[in-house]
């Protein structure tokens, strides 16, 4: 949330009286983006020290040069200002980066993250061998003040895990063309990208390198995930079981909110998430983990990783390289929802099947309403993750420049859990409200209420994350048929006085 708050003063300081509302908004969104993208705990600390970095960094990089860099440039604007703060010479910041990627390397290969000063005089015996020597004393020294590296009770370790990403990956991405040896590394990172360490060095590795073996590994390892189970389409036949649910619940109301409350509402959210999933993510280490949660894991840390090569090769990757990626990505996740709601189905069947034991034992209790509550309860999990599952997706792999792809994978696959997907990437990423495109898929789906019912729920939440203009909402409105809050009062009003 505070995160939130430091990007909108950021965007602030650059507004003039011509500004759009939907060009702040735009802006603030691209930026959070990138922010989101870099900083995540454990990883870049969300100080606000090393968030203004970042953001200063956007800026001084020209338009042409954000369309060619890898993010990975960003996190190298980071450790330059950090070695220039202690002074370092810039003829030296060559020598310093390769002490710091040989290094990462010998503690990739170490059991613990650090090495002791044993271990240190054989590191930089053995970095005097194949490099011209340093002065170690010097190097550690400022490496330590500059707060890159930090000295413990076992040893030396970089202060913050993106630095230990960012060098193990870089040495991985150099030695690549030396052997079989970085290979087999890279190939045992990509098959544990469930894990934090792996999935983050993978990621570090496609900004250091371009080499097209990396990326297909990464391809092979996504399509192997639920390889045998069946995406799911969101079409009408497969959604039968929401149906009723979808009727039963209220009507949708277009409300008047402030978009600036309702993403401060929206951060809340997200930080709770986040700090739920940091308290209950899996150790590293722990091998008793389900192979089920390897496999869900997998599949969000998979399509985080494509998602970033997505949108930092979008200029430099051949179309038929991207649309692969993007449609791989895509069907991963909807084969892991077709789990979860099979899943979720047994569930509900094994606690229907208790319910009722219960029942026949105590014959005076009210069992339909019980029953109808668990299936309600049920099916409204259903449809929430299903839901936040679409945003997920999109947000992962969207882009403001990849619409091109987007539109070419959407066509040939012409299924509602594409339609859907597509059309949240292009209301987050180009903001771009096509109420005819609306209108469209909302007759397309006049025989599937639940897809219709979801669409309208991304259009609404769209409209309260930004100022959408009076004659737009109820444009909306009218093609959706929704009630805006104005008609639904006056309606109440109206029943009120007839009463």
């Amino acid at each position: 949330m505070h995160r939130a708050k430091l990007i909108e003063k950021w965007v602030a300081l650059e507004l003039t009286e011509e500004t759009d509302e939907q060009q702040i908004w735009a802006k603030i969104d691209e930026l959070r983006l990138h922010v989101d993208s870099l900083v995540h705990k454990n990883v870049v600390p969300a100080k606000p020290f090393h968030i203004l970095i970042l953001l200063q960094s956007f800026e001084t990089m020209t338009t042409q040069r954000l369309e060619l860099t890898a993010y990975g440039h960003y996190y190298q604007y980071l450790i330059y200002q950090a070695l220039e703060r202690v002074h370092v010479e810039r003829t030296e910041i060559d020598t310093y980066f390769n002490v710091l990627s040989e290094l990462g390397g010998a503690i990739l290969e170490s059991p613990s993250e650090n090495l002791d000063d044993s271990d240190l005089d054989i590191f930089f015996k053995k970095y005097s061998t194949n490099f011209l020597p340093v002065n170690q004393d010097k190097v550690i020294r400022n490496l330590v003040s500059s707060f890159i590296l930090q000295r413990s009770e076992t040893g030396l370790k970089f202060r913050y895990r993106y630095l230990f990403y960012f060098f193990a990956a870089k040495k991985l991405a150099d030695s690549l063309h030396r052997g079989e040896e970085a290979k087999k590394r890279i190939k045992h990172l990509v098959n544990t990208i469930h894990l934090e360490k792996a999935s983050n060095i993978v990621l570090f590795l496609t900004h250091h390198s371009k080499d097209p073996w990396i990326l297909d590994e990464i391809l092979l390892s996504v399509m192997d995930i639920f390889y045998d189970e069946k995406e799911v389409t969101l079409e009408a036949s497969s959604l039968s079981f929401l149906q009723n649910f979808v009727q039963e619940i209220p009507d949708l109301v277009l409300e008047n909110r402030d978009a600036r409350q309702e993403r401060l509402e929206d951060d809340r959210q997200k930080d709770l998430i986040e700090q739920h999933e940091d308290e209950n993510s899996p150790v590293d280490d722990d091998k008793d983990v389900e192979e089920f949660m390897i496999k869900v894991n997998k599949v969000f840390r998979a399509i985080e990783v494509c998602g970033q090569i997505l949108r930092n090769r979008l200029g430099s990757l051949e179309r038929n390289s991207l649309e692969f990626i993007y449609e791989e990505s895509l069907l991963v996740s909807l084969r892991f929802l077709s789990v979860f709601i099979r899943f979720s189905e047994y569930v509900r069947e094994e606690s229907i099947r208790k319910i009722k034991k219960i029942l026949e034992q105590n014959p005076n209790l009210p069992n339909s309403k019980i029953i109808r509550k668990v299936e309600s309860f049920y099916l409204g999990i259903n449809y929430t993750v299903i839901l936040e599952m679409l945003y997920r997706i999109s947000f992962s792999l969207g882009s403001a420049k990849g619409r091109d792809i987007y539109i070419k994978v959407t066509e040939t696959n012409n299924k509602p859990s594409f339609c859907l997907i597509q059309e949240i990437i292009e209301l987050q990423f180009e903001k771009k409200l096509d109420t005819y495109k609306i209108d469209k898929l909302h007759s397309e789906f006049s025989k599937n209420p639940v897809c219709d019912r979801l669409l309208k729920q991304i259009i609404l939440r769209h409209c309260y994350m930004h100022d959408i203009g009076f004659k737009d909402r109820q444009k909306l409105a009218n093609i959706l048929n929704i009630q805006t809050q104005v008609r639904r009062s006056i309606l109440i009003a109206s029943k009120t006085t007839q009463d």
